[in-house]
Parts: C-alpha cells; structure tokens; sequence
C-alpha cells in the first residue's frame, strides 16, 4: 500500500461522528442497518455485512492485549531464519536445537523447482537460495539428499552462488568462503563524511544507514570463524569462490531506475570500490582508529531505548558480529541483549522455528483502531480509550536521525515497533 493511500482516502468516521440508534451487544453502530434503511443494501445483503462486521469487532476485541495494544506476526521471507542460522554459526551454535528448527521450517519453504523465493509464489531468488541451501548443510542435512540435490542444480542453473548480492558475500567473508576483498568496501571511515556530501551516513535512509555503520566495522575489523571444507558451499559456484570478482556486477536496480541519468551508477561506484581497495593495500588509513571509535559510538547510542540497533533484524545481526569482533564476550550484557532482541523475533510453530523482520505494534494498533471505528465501534468504548492510551505513550518527544538535517522542530512522532526512539 502506498503512503498515499492512507493520505486521500477519507474515512466515515473523519469529521463529526453520526451517531445511529441501531446498536450490538459491543456498543457498535450497524451501518449496514442504516444503508439498508435508505435503501442502499438488500436485506439479505445487510444480514450477512452485520454478521461479518460482528465477527471482526468480536475477534480484535479478543486479541487486544491487556494494556490496549495490538501486535500480530509481520511476515519475511526464509533469509532471515537463514541469516540467523548463519549468525548462529558464527557464534559456534550452528548445531543447537533453535538452529535446527529453523532450518526444518527453512526446508518445507523450498520451491518444487528446487530454490527459494522472497515472496508467495515468486521465483527462485539467487541469494535467499544459496542461503537457504547453505544453513541447511551447516545444521547437518545430507547434501546427497533429493531436495538438496535439486536445490544446488536450481542454483547453478539459475547462474550459480557467483550472483549473490552485497549481503551474502559479507556472510561468506564473516564464515571463511571468500576474503573481504571480494566485499564491497564500506570504510568506517563515512563517519567524517560533512553532511554537505552526497554519501554521507544522514543523506542515507534510516534503513540504510543502521546497516551501513555496523558493516563499515564488519570491513575495518574483518571477523571470521573459518569453516571445516565439508561445510563449505564450492559446489554451488560455477567457477570457485576464489574466482569470485573483488568488484560486485552490475546492479539491474541502478539499471532500472526510472528516474534516467546520464552518469553511469554502476561504474561510478565499481571504481570508488577499486580505488579504496587499493589505498588499503598501500596501508594509508590514518583515520582507521578514530573512526572504528565514532562508528561503534554511534551504535552504542542507538542502543538506548531501542529494540536493537533500527529495532529490525539485520542491522542487530551486524551489531553482534561486531560487539564479538570487539572482543565482547557471549556472556557480556551488551552481547545478550542483542541476542535477546533477536529471540523476542522468534515465533515457535511445532518442531519448526521462523523469525519476523520486526514487531510491528504501533502500526498493528493504529490499523485496528481505524478498522473498529469503521466498522461502528463507538469512540468512547473502553477498548478504544485504551488503545489510545497506549499510542500517546508511544509517542517520541525527543530528537533522533530525523532531527540532524531538520533542525528548529519539536520532536513528535510515533515508531513502528515497540521502542525504536531514534525513528519515529
């Protein structure tokens, strides 16, 4: 759904508030009554609009939580439980039994022709395949088998681990399968960017830039747990991961912008990769420890009152790789705190595990009370006022991200999760 939608469409209840005399056991307003007073709605038709708008007051009524809030489970896609088994596997724990069960669910998502696909009914996708196709061989499923045998002829055939994107080639560099050279380079170094340049962090989106600053340590520190050959992944590679370009392809999103421009994206940044590279090698890095500083300083901030670091899943990822990196131990609260972000994600289902992106309360709460009030809950109710309640107290007063290039302007706005105080 487009922001705009929520923009130009006016709801019944905007405005002053018709009160009707038809009322249900709930206190609500039956609307579809009054339509079929005027003549708008057949009985028959009103009957069955009654019931449907009963039975969905009465079920979010029920899984209103007790303080006034909804939350329901946000969907992703098999990257995430993959990503986490990866992280698992980093920490040493790619045998638990969380591990495990996420690849049992990881594995019935698997597409008949053999891959995995980020959306219902989508095609193979290259990087949620070789993923897929990798956790499942670290928790222990028998690269002979059938399905793990069609999965690696679908990737190959699909043009091989060679097309992973950005992402993926920092997790075979954090487990052993290529070397940082063959990573982008994202140099901690950005920090000192003035915020008059394009590619400093703030001209970022506050998605972009959660990732960007942990991964710019992930480059300057270059974690790795180095896997035994038989957990390697050779075999999906056309040619071998060390053959792998220390440059990424081209970008078929830069080649689909819509927005045409004569600069060519892709090799603007191909050569500002190369360049960087080749001042590391030459060891001219005199802002490397300062910057290592300002970047983790920046992260730590952004812990306080926060869900984890953007309160989303891959940047709290990033954040224990780099607190491990630092030399934070398992059992560090800085550590375990993060790792206790990441399990609040976790949803058991069965033998099975799967995570969500995020929470998703302030948005679920919002919608729900939007959608009881169109179908007649009166403002007043008791659901109604508590829920309210529990958004004021959501809302941000302070300043965050949002605040460096917007300056003068109170602070006020609502997150999307939980506690997410830096952006609203």
């Amino acid at each position: 759904m487009d922001a705009g939608d929520f923009v130009t469409r006016r709801f019944r209840f905007d405005g002053p508030h018709r009160e009707f005399s038809t009322t249900d056991e709930f206190g609500a307003n039956n609307s579809a009554t009054e339509a079929s007073r005027s003549g708008n709605l057949a009985t028959g038709q009103t009957q069955r609009i009654e019931e449907a708008l009963k039975r969905t007051r009465r079920f979010l009524l029920s899984v209103q939580q007790n303080d006034g809030h909804w939350v329901a489970e946000l969907e992703g896609d098999t990257i995430l439980e993959s990503e986490y088994i990866l992280l698992l596997a980093f920490l040493g724990q790619e045998r638990s039994e969380i591990a495990i069960q996420a690849a049992r669910y990881i594995e019935q998502q698997q597409l008949p022709g053999g891959g995995w696909a980020i959306y219902p009914d989508g095609p193979l996708e290259i990087s949620a395949s070789v993923k897929a196709y990798w956790t499942l061989k670290l928790t222990g499923h028998d690269p002979a088998a059938e399905y793990m045998v069609r999965a690696r002829d679908a990737i190959r055939n699909a043009g091989g681990a060679e097309l992973v994107n950005s992402f993926t080639r920092y997790y075979f560099a954090l487990l052993g399968i290529i070397s940082y050279q063959q990573c982008p380079a994202v140099p901690p170094e950005l920090m000192f960017l003035p915020r008059w340049m394009p590619f400093n962090i703030y001209e970022m989106s506050a998605w972009s830039r959660t990732i960007v600053v942990p991964l710019s340590l992930m480059w300057a520190l270059q974690p790795v747990r180095k896997l035994l050959p038989e957990f390697g992944i050779d075999e999906l590679f056309l040619n071998s991961p060390a053959e792998l370009p220390v440059t990424m392809g081209v970008s078929s999103q830069l080649d689909d912008l819509r927005k045409k421009t004569r600069l060519n994206w892709d090799a603007i940044f191909r050569q500002i990769d190369k360049t960087w590279k080749t001042i590391e090698r030459l060891r001219i890095k005199p802002f490397r420890k300062p910057a290592i500083r300002r970047a983790f300083n920046w992260i730590k901030q952004r812990l306080e009152q926060s869900d984890g670091l953007g309160a989303i899943f891959p940047p709290i990822i990033w954040t224990v790789v780099v607190l491990k990196a630092l030399g934070y131990s398992d059992d560090s609260p800085e550590v375990k705190q993060q790792l206790g972000e990441l399990e609040r994600l976790i949803i058991q289902e069965g033998e099975t595990v799967r995570l969500q992106p995020c929470k998703s309360p302030v948005w679920d709460t919002a919608i729900s009370v939007m959608a009881l009030r169109e179908a007649g809950l009166p403002a007043d109710h008791r659901a109604m006022r508590k829920a309210a309640g529990w958004l004021l107290s959501k809302e941000v007063r302070q300043s965050g991200d949002w605040s460096v290039r917007t300056r003068g302007i109170e602070p006020t706005g609502w997150f999307f999760e939980y506690e997410n105080r830096y952006y609203p």
